[in-house]
């Protein structure tokens, strides 16, 4: 026997997490942050992390 309604629900959960992921793929492409300090980072404990600040000392 079949349990149409689960499938259906889990099928739709999946579906939003793999749209999620997909979203947060294309964002990083495109250089987009998904940092939630609002840009303004200076107090913000995660900047370095966050906006990605590789720069090699000389």
């Amino acid at each position: 026997m079949v349990d149409w309604p689960t499938i259906l629900v889990a099928a739709i959960i999946a579906a939003v997490v793999a749209a999620i992921i997909i979203c947060g793929i294309r964002n990083k492409k495109k250089g987009k942050s998904s940092c939630s300090c609002g840009g303004s980072c200076g107090g913000c404990a995660m900047s370095g992390i966050c906006h990605g600040n590789n720069k090699e000392n000389p």
